[in-house]
């Protein structure tokens, strides 16, 4: 079963959600978000089985493309459907 990391956007920004829990807070960029979700994932010690996900214009859960390090990027990819 895959666990998955999702930035979406929120009322007030950004947030995050893991596993069905949403972030406490909530943050003014999508980047903010993302290395907020990296750093609770790295105090948790469970990166490895996470999938990044990013809600895309039509409301489709995207995935983010992985680096070589294990880690998402920053930065959305892809193209959006409009």
């Amino acid at each position: 079963m895959e666990k998955y990391c999702d930035i979406i956007p929120h009322a007030t920004g950004w947030v995050y959600v893991i596993d069905g829990v949403q972030s406490a807070s909530y943050y003014h960029t999508y980047d903010l978000a993302m290395d907020a979700a990296k750093a609770q994932l790295a105090r948790s010690g469970s990166t490895r089985d996470k999938v990044f996900r990013r809600q895309a214009l039509n409301g489709e859960m995207l995935p983010v493309q992985i680096l070589a390090q294990g880690m998402a990027t920053s930065r959305p990819s892809g193209s959006f459907r409009h």
